[in-house]
């Protein structure tokens, strides 16, 4: 029996051996394949783990006026950011007790509740490389705190931030533009290559334009962290680079007096009576340009209502974007110099005026009368018989019947051609695309409209497009009432270019529109004798250091007007005897008040107009370039529902023409309602 016991225990001790044996087999063979052959990758983890890169922003180049005046600059922001990736899981949660608690004490620190801290790390999409921002424009001692206390906030940075300044406010606000977050779409766009969730660019303005030149390049450090995310030092270093400077084509002492005349004009002319129905003008919006003829630089551009581009630095107030974007509100995001279209009025007459020269319709001696009354129920503006005129004076007087008369037999001639099946000469539309219309004129600002000049190409693709709308329209009124019958030869016949639409294109009306820009850059081609200038708002790139010009415009004209002997200068006296002589359509504007302007020393040339929209009071136009001799600058007033282009648009004209030559601006005073 003792024998038995003694084999037995034996056997348990040999068996326990042999498994202890085993277990150290397995440990050496472990630690022989940790510290040989997975060595290499586990020291990798280890560094990884205590190293972190980290990305620091660049500042953006300042934007200047063409004096260096800063129109948009940049400034320290002391800030709190964080590590999404240390404090929050993938829903968006604290990733652990550690992280509640480092939470609580930034609460505490920034005097914001912990919900408000997840909700400023996750509202942002930012790069993983990249802290998040919870808070800027933090406290000194709070910064303090943070670096001193490195062990209660694991995962959190204190940094300074270049943060955008506009210091003039809403002061250029269109021309400028504003900042805002890359969206995942642009992040496609191969201009953005390169660009990172959470970063900055240019939205709208020269500081979308020239994004390129204007941003930095990022800075990145190496940081030494403990295995709690606790920051222990700086290994490397690569400071970021500012972005270049960018100086502009804007006078800012003349940007400022445009808008503020712009504004009182629009404002103080809602007191004034719109005589044929007998309202008062609502005046809700308008822009004013004013351009160098000599070589298309924009020396100042007014959009009213405006916007101050400070709103969005730091992300934009849900409610105040929407007051930006809503038409009850006047639209202010929206550059009216660009992205306004309009009918132009009485302004387009130098395009038929010229278009007739072209064509051979008239001499600049001719002559042709100018009649209250014209066929299919068309009327002059002027109720009486206007006399006999030759175009300067068509011109000064604005005779629309004068216009009727020779688009129609323009359009009559063409009619022939098209029923021989032959190539149709369309001589004013044509005319009107050598001064630019019907096409972007190419400013250096992203959104600009494009206008339109109609004729019977767009006449059939406008049709095809509005058929289907036409013929249904048709079917909800019965036959024999005047809706029917309008939406039925629509539905039929609306592809025929019309002797009613020719006429109605030589006076601006119609289906033309333009932008007040387009409209600068034609009455600049009639200043500088035939060069349509592609406008432009960038003068010349510097490096940050402002010591080195990168990059200068070359100014270039887009197309050329191709006046023959005698036509410009035609159409020059008219446009001088508007402002000058009694009965020019301006001459109150430019001549009322107990202190008239100094035409005498600065000739003026212009022409008023009134733009016709179904439904809204009538919109107000006046262009203008000085001296008429020797012009360095052009000016464009357009007031949306603001009545006649004299009584609205030439007063504050006036006013802006005042501002450019160092004149004592006169209070704004209506003028007569002409044309």
């Amino acid at each position: 029996m003792a024998q038995h016991e003694s084999s037995s225990a034996t056997l348990r001790l040999t068996l326990l051996t042999l498994v202890v044996a085993g277990m150290f087999a397995a440990l050496f063979s472990r630690l022989w394949f940790l510290q040989v052959l997975a060595g290499e990758r586990y020291v990798e983890l280890a560094d990884s783990n205590r190293v972190r890169w980290v990305i620091t922003a660049a500042p953006r180049g300042r934007i200047l006026d063409r004096d260096g005046e800063p129109l948009v600059k940049n400034r320290p922001a002391l800030t709190v950011s964080a590590d999404r990736n240390r404090l929050l899981n993938g829903e968006g949660e604290p990733r652990d007790h550690e992280a509640e608690l480092v939470i609580s004490r930034l609460s505490a620190l920034l005097d914001m509740t912990p919900d408000e801290i997840v909700q400023a790390i996750t509202n942002r999409k930012y790069s993983p490389f990249r802290p998040t921002p919870i808070k800027k424009d933090v406290a000194p001692e709070v910064i303090f705190q943070i670096k001193e206390h490195q062990e209660h906030f694991p995962g959190v940075d204190a940094e300074t931030l270049p943060v955008r300044v506009y210091p003039h406010a809403t002061t250029a606000a269109h021309v400028v533009g504003y900042l805002g977050e890359i969206s995942e779409q642009e992040l496609t766009a191969e201009r953005f290559s390169g660009y990172r969730l959470g970063d900055l660019v240019g939205k709208s303005g020269v500081e979308a334009a020239y994004e390129e030149h204007l941003r930095g390049t990022e800075g990145l450090e190496q940081l030494e962290v403990n295995a709690r995310g606790v920051t222990l030092g700086t290994l490397a270093q690569r400071a970021p680079i500012p972005g270049n400077e960018l100086f502009t084509t804007v006078d800012l002492g003349l940007q400022r007096e445009v808008e503020r005349v712009l504004e009182e004009g629009i404002v103080a002319s809602r007191s004034q009576m719109h005589r044929q129905s007998g309202q008062n003008l609502k005046s809700v919006a308008g822009s004013a340009v004013v351009l160098d003829p000599r070589n298309g630089e924009v020396v100042a551009m007014a959009s009213w209502p405006t916007y101050d581009p400070g709103l969005f630095v730091g992300g934009i107030d849900p409610q105040e974007f929407e007051r930006l974007h809503d038409k009850q509100s006047g639209l202010p995001i929206l550059n009216r110099a660009i992205q306004g279209e309009y009918p132009p009025g009485s302004t387009w007459k130098i395009v038929s005026a010229e278009a007739a020269l072209q064509a051979g319709q008239i001499t600049p001696q001719s002559t042709l009368p100018c009649p209250p009354r014209w066929g299919w129920g068309k009327r002059n503006w002027y109720p009486r018989h206007d006399g006999t005129m030759d175009v300067a004076r068509a011109l000064m007087r604005s005779c629309d019947t004068f216009f009727y008369e020779l688009s129609y037999d323009q359009w009559r001639a063409e009619e022939q051609q098209n029923k021989a099946g032959g190539p149709v000469d369309e001589r004013y539309q044509a005319t009107a695309r050598q001064f630019g219309f019907g096409d972007r004129v190419g400013v250096d600002l992203p959104g600009e409209r494009p206008g339109r000049v109609p004729g019977r190409e767009w006449k059939q693709s406008y049709w095809e497009e509005m058929r289907d709308t036409y013929c249904s329209k048709a079917q909800e009124f019965p036959p024999g009432e005047y809706a029917h019958r309008l939406y039925s030869e629509l539905c039929n016949e609306g592809n025929i270019w019309r002797g009613g639409d020719a006429v109605n294109m030589s006076i601006g009306q119609g289906d033309v529109l333009t932008t007040p820009l387009q409209l600068a850059t034609a009455f600049g081609a009639v200043a500088n004798g035939g060069k349509v200038w592609r406008p432009h708002l960038g003068l010349e790139v510097r490096s940050p250091d402002g010591k080195e010009t990168l990059w200068r415009y070359e100014p270039g004209p887009a197309s050329e007007v191709a006046f023959a002997p005698g036509h410009l200068q035609a159409i020059r006296r008219g446009l001088e005897m508007v402002v000058r002589e009694p009965r020019g359509t301006a001459n109150y504007a430019f001549r009322s008040g107990g202190n008239p302007f100094p035409l005498d020393q600065i000739p003026v040339a212009g022409k008023t107009g009134t733009a016709e929209v179904g439904g809204r009071l009538p919109s107000a136009w006046f262009v203008a370039y000085a001296p008429a001799n020797a012009p360095r600058y052009v000016v464009v007033v357009a007031v949306e529902e603001g009545g006649g282009g004299s009584q609205t648009a030439a007063p504050i004209a006036r006013r802006i023409l005042e501002a450019a030559f160092d004149l004592p601006v006169t209070p704004f005073r209506a003028g007569v309602a002409t044309d």
